[in-house]
């Protein structure tokens, strides 16, 4: 579908959710996809698309530039994690406004980022390159307790606490296992996890929403809580800490969702991403105030909007992640229930009878996800816990389903996680 005289904007992967907000926002689509992954019904809402390895920078940029020169772009863009690094390439090539290649590398490369930031003066949380159990040890030596984890890669995926000397050999023959045999090594920091999802306007950053969070001691998410319940000094510190990594890494346009731990020294970043949060994150401030993220992106994108001020969170809305005990699933119960209750905004079941449920190693290994308002962060938190009690998934034993896994047989490019740069040029 093609609208004259509108203006041009690329899509790189993303749901069709994503296409009706630029559509709305006035824009002609050229969206780019995978082939096995692609939505038809998104179809009637795009002028071209594509389909290619949009994960793939070089060949995301060349086809765009023709793409360009046939009918010019005025943005590209990908609101999700696959995605960026082609948005950025193609951005560059074109001289398109947005987030470029040298910042999208930065904030994906996890060493890169803590060299930035500590070049700046920004923070100084001690980072190295390890490969093998005599480099973990001489910065747990050094350091204290330390997490290892992939230089490149999201979701929790191959992240690893080493608490003392004496865990080092585990850890490290994990590593082993797993493939993962070039990682970042960082000081383990001690605290409650926040995520600030904000939204840069050229330049003028914006705090949209901070989101609590609990963890499973594998690091991986299990819950999101809005309004996070941080007190005035701390939202000033994080704000403070926040805006200048978005100043020090280039961020001037669009959403960002950085992970903050507040430490008894003060806040300290995790790592951030040129995209909004993922996880339904983005859900929840839509449902606690009022801000639709995606759509906000579009509107600036087509210069129809000017920069927002964060409202008053209207109640609060909490996620809840559903876990299972590793097998192949015999039966899920309590979820109409579940469903029924008027409290309930979203209840997502990712497993049926005679799927195997594995070991949760990152975030794509749990199992759903159930998300609810509520009068106040506080009773949303415990409304997500109670309802999500009463669905039960029931697995039996399997013996494969318990197999440690390679990074190989769990990312869906392990050349990035065990060490190559996001060019695959080397690590």
């Amino acid at each position: 579908m093609t609208y004259e005289n509108a203006p041009r904007i690329a899509v790189i992967g993303g749901q069709v959710a994503a296409l009706q907000k630029a559509r709305k926002a006035g824009f002609d689509i050229v969206w780019v996809h995978g082939p096995h992954e692609l939505d038809p019904s998104g179809l009637e809402l795009v002028a071209e698309a594509h389909l290619t390895d949009y994960r793939d920078p070089q060949a995301v940029a060349d086809l765009l530039a023709a793409v360009h020169r046939h009918r010019p772009l005025t943005r590209v863009v990908s609101i999700i994690e696959d995605g960026l690094e082609s948005a950025a390439a193609a951005t560059t090539a074109l001289g398109l406004p947005g987030t470029g290649l040298d910042t999208v590398r930065v904030l994906q490369d996890k060493l890169a980022f803590r060299e930035l930031l500590a070049e700046r003066g920004i923070e100084g949380v001690a980072s190295r390159l390890g490969h093998d159990e005599a480099d973990i040890r001489a910065f747990v030596a050094e350091f204290g307790p330390a997490v290892i984890k992939p230089r490149y890669g999201s979701g929790s995926l191959g992240v690893r606490l080493v608490q003392g000397p004496d865990a080092v050999p585990e850890v490290a023959a994990w590593a082993a296992e797993f493939g993962l045999h070039t990682f970042v090594m960082e000081q383990y920091l001690q605290g409650p996890e926040f995520s600030v999802e904000a939204f840069s306007f050229a330049g003028e950053h914006v705090v949209v929403a901070y989101t609590a969070k609990e963890k499973l001691d594998s690091f991986v998410e299990v819950g999101h809580v809005q309004p996070a319940g941080l007190d005035a000094d701390a939202t000033a510190r994080i704000d403070s800490l926040v805006t200048r990594m978005l100043d020090a890494v280039g961020v001037k346009d669009g959403p960002s969702h950085t992970e903050v731990i507040l430490t008894s020294d003060g806040p300290r970043l995790v790592e951030s991403h040129n995209r909004r949060g993922g996880d339904r994150i983005t859900d929840l401030a839509h449902e606690v105030y009022g801000t639709d993220i995606d759509a906000l992106g579009f509107l600036w994108y087509a210069d129809r909007t000017a920069p927002i001020a964060p409202g008053p969170a209207r109640g609060g809305g909490a996620i809840r992640f559903l876990t299972a005990e590793p097998g192949i699933v015999e039966s899920v119960t309590g979820a109409d229930e579940v469903r029924a209750d008027p409290r309930v905004v979203a209840l997502q079941i990712s497993v049926a009878p005679g799927d195997t449920v594995a070991p949760i190693a990152w975030s794509y290994d749990r199992s759903g996800l159930l998300i609810v308002r509520g009068e106040s962060a506080d009773e949303a938190r415990a409304l997500a816990h109670e309802l999500a009690a009463r669905i039960t998934i029931k697995t039996r034993p399997d013996t494969a389903s318990g197999t440690p896994r390679s990074i190989a047989a769990v990312a869906p490019r392990p050349e990035r996680l065990i060490g190559t740069t996001p060019s695959g040029t080397g690590s």
